[in-house]
């Protein structure tokens, strides 16, 4: 039975009655008067809506100025040292009006929804549950085997929170059409919208999770899709994975592939939204994570840089209640994952993470303010998990191995989900409280639920035949594309006696290239850095620098950049004090067709950032065939008498790192032809400076 949505004046009081409740005593009154002087003669109440926002705003502004002020017409005094008590008294409601205008701003989108969109979301809310049915299917059943033996598959999960399905539907995506989307079989078109001729990508970009498969399909819900899908879980041969990674995504939709490592994408969603900006596309990144996940440092460094560049991203809490099996009260003391907004200076909503409609509002209203320039938002949906981690912990979750199929399974005595709180949560399901939410509303008719899951059912049912029937990847591609250009990888044995390649006899080391006789009147090694760096930016506008204390008037620790500032300034970016930021800025926009190049103050530090080179950086190309171009620059060595944090060898942590590779340039000549051909790599390179050669006179 579908239940009846409060009227907008109860639905704003509940609102503020949790993130600004000492305001509703002005605000509610206002809307109030507001409402009953623009319902009449307005086509619809989408813009019945829209028309209260600016109104409201000045209103409440007037009301909320005028109660912050002392008898005397005085602002109150201010507790925090080198504020401005009346920029600050301004500044606090400045917050209330824009949480109050996001808040008619999501309502005016929600009641301006199609019937089309909202038919589009009860279709893709029901093929991933299918989809999970299928991979739940794989791992209890024997259909797919490796050399006789059943391969289960990796096996994420995530039902329950299909309503995620409704996240990107007003994104730049792969749309499907207003043209009989709901009457038409489950065979949907694959729309061209936002694909360059030669296959690039130039939509929006989602960076799913574990969870959010609803998401990943909503991006281009078609048969590939749903076959991509399935073959990653099950490490078959094809796109995009082709065997060498279990995650779903696919790049080429917008989808990027998720990591183990859980805020991996986060940093890489910072780098895409950079770029974004830098190219002034319009184009919006969006992160999703668990509210566990969101406990990791790279989270924060992401939302963090994001927020003080006012990038256009949107990040998003998927709370589940439970990560894998810690309790959120053992994860956060916030009341709200979303509280944490304000502290970064973004804005952030608490919503109901079955209600498809809440969703698509919130991340429309979200895309839309980053692309206006006014910076990301965070969007907590609170929605428990109603099955285990993976397949392999259903058994631990719910005490019980379920089977596949359209409804909740129920948890036992014996599992370690929360039976009280599950019972809560199994009576929100979004998918038949969806339906039943639309029949009410005559937006579908009785039958349709049943008819969507039969279409599914066979739509599934024809992708998991295919990828059965697919082949296992060709064990020689466990040594390809680790690199470009590079011949096939062979193992080596390191415990067999025989003779490496490289040092077979007859091989010959290559003739080198002497380089210019010494000049003392010539550029010293950092001067000739400095020169390599300029010669990229002048030959690629798509080159940019990124890095601590590097832009403004400064030009690095060591001034290395200080003679490029006034030419290059916009291109000579400060990041914030995170190295994991710089490195996983680097990575994103690097996917996204820049050539940044990142710079670590010293060498030293990257211990810090060591995920994002070693787990993300290196592995694209091998795992999903991305391109990453990019430099780091890393000072290092001795010198300076500056103790073991400034003086550090770093090289040989990378020297065995698959897809990375290494330049230690010992002359100026060296220094800046290697800058401009590690700038022009497909491939990360790590180009180390001596900080012994920068001021040596005896090399010019």
């Amino acid at each position: 039975m579908a239940l009846q949505r409060q009227p907008l004046a109860g639905r704003f009081a509940a609102y503020l009655g949790t993130v600004h409740p000492t305001v509703i005593r002005d605000a509610e009154p206002i809307l109030a008067d507001l409402l009953r002087s623009t319902t009449a003669g307005r086509p619809g109440p989408d813009l019945r809506i829209e028309a209260l926002r600016h109104p409201f705003g000045e209103r409440l502004r007037n009301a909320l100025l005028a109660g912050s002020v002392g008898p005397d017409g005085a602002a109150p005094a201010t507790a925090i040292p080198g504020f401005d008590p009346v920029g600050e008294a301004s500044a606090r409601i400045d917050i209330i009006l824009e949480d109050c205008d996001g808040f008619l701003h999501r309502e005016a989108i929600q009641a301006s929804l199609t019937a089309e969109e909202r038919r589009e979301i009860l279709k893709g809310m029901i093929v991933t549950r299918e989809v999970d049915n299928q991979l739940k299917r794989f791992f209890l059943k024997s259909d797919v085997r490796y050399k006789g033996s059943p391969f289960q598959g990796k096996g994420f999960r995530s039902l329950g929170q299909e309503a995620i399905f409704a996240a990107p539907l007003r994104l730049r995506r792969r749309s499907l059409g207003q043209e009989a989307i709901f009457a038409a079989p489950l065979r949907l078109r694959r729309g061209s919208e936002w694909v360059d001729q030669d296959g690039t990508w130039n939509g929006d970009v989602v960076a799913p999770m574990i969870r959010d498969l609803g998401a990943s399909l909503a991006m281009a819900l078609d048969d590939d899709a749903i076959r991509a899908v399935l073959s990653a879980q099950m490490g078959k041969s094809g796109p995009p994975m082709d065997g060498k990674d279990f995650h779903i995504g696919d790049f080429r939709r917008g989808v990027l592939p998720p990591t183990a490592p859980l805020s991996i994408p986060t940093l890489t969603v910072a780098g895409l939204a950079l770029a974004f900006q830098r190219e002034r596309s319009g184009r919006v990144a969006v992160s999703f994570i668990g509210e566990g996940g969101s406990s990791l440092g790279e989270w924060h460094e992401a939302i963090n840089l994001c927020a003080a560049r006012k990038l256009p991203a949107v990040f998003c809490i998927q709370n589940n209640q439970t990560a894998l099996s810690t309790p959120v009260s053992q994860q956060c003391a916030a009341q709200a994952f979303a509280d944490k907004a304000r502290g970064y200076g973004i804005p952030g909503v608490t919503l109901d993470g079955t209600d498809p409609d809440a969703i698509a509002a919130a991340f429309t209203w979200a895309a839309e303010r980053a692309r206006d320039g006014l910076g990301p938002a965070l969007i907590e949906l609170i929605c428990m998990r109603m099955c285990g981690h993976a397949h392999h912990d259903d058994m631990l979750y719910l005490g019980q191995e379920p089977t596949a199929g359209w409804d909740y399974p129920e948890p036992t005595a014996q599992g370690y989900a929360d039976r009280e709180r599950y019972a809560q949560w199994a009576a929100k399901d979004p998918i038949p409280t969806y339906a039943a939410r639309l029949e009410s509303e005559r937006v579908v008719a009785s039958g349709d639920l049943d008819r969507l899951r039969r279409e599914a059912e066979e739509q599934v049912r024809e992708q998991t035949a295919a990828v059965v029937d697919a082949p296992w990847p060709d064990p020689e591609e466990a040594g390809r594309n680790v690199l470009a250009g590079e011949p096939d990888r062979v193992r080596v044995e390191l415990l067999e006696n025989r003779i490496l390649p490289s040092a077979a006899p007859g091989l010959t080391d290559p003739t080198l290239d002497p380089g210019p006789a010494f000049d003392p009147k010539g550029a010293t090694f950092l001067e000739a850095v400095m020169l390599g760096i300029r010669d990229a930016l002048d030959a690629d506008p798509e080159v940019f620098l990124y890095g601590q204390d590097i832009g403004g008037r400064y030009g690095n620790a060591f001034l290395l950049l200080r003679p490029l500032l006034e030419q290059y300034g916009d291109r000579i970016m400060n990041s914030t004090l995170a190295e994991g930021g710089i490195l996983g800025v680097c990575t994103g926009a690097a996917l996204a067709g820049q050539r940044p190049i990142g710079e670590i103050q010293f060498n030293d530090f990257i211990a810090s950032g060591f995920n994002q080179l070693v787990n993300n950086a290196a592995m694209v190309r091998y795992r999903w065939g991305g391109s990453v171009p990019m430099v780091v620059r890393l000072p290092w060595g001795g010198l300076r008498h500056a103790g073991p944090y400034h003086s550090q060898n770093t090289e040989p942590w990378f020297y065995r790192t698959p897809g990375l590779k290494i330049v230690a340039p010992s002359t100026p000549y060296d220094a800046r032809a290697l800058m401009l051909a590690a700038v022009r790599d497909p491939d990360p390179v790590l180009y180390y400076e001596h900080i012994a050669l920068y001021r040596n006179p005896a090399i010019r």
